[in-house]
């Protein structure tokens, strides 16, 4: 499995607009590689990439269940 998979950038914000598919596939691949990580530093960050990519799938999650307020706006009308 190459390292390359898993946050091939330190800009997150390269990975805003993505689903929340997206995150958790990616936090599954880090789990795979932290599971055979050997180092303590390799270990300690791919543990902060689990944890970002988790938050950016909750995040995502919670965006999906709340309308916009122009959607709102709009049914509103009716």
């Amino acid at each position: 499995m190459e390292a390359g998979c898993i946050g091939e950038s330190s800009d997150w914000t390269e990975l805003e607009g993505r689903s929340a598919a997206h995150y958790h596939s990616a936090a599954a691949r880090a789990r795979k590689l932290h599971a055979e990580a050997t180092t303590p530093r390799l270990k300690q960050y791919l543990r902060e990439t689990i944890a970002k990519f988790e938050g950016l799938a909750r995040k995502v999650q919670e965006e999906e269940q709340i309308p916009s307020k122009s959607n709102a706006r709009y049914t509103a009308n009716w």
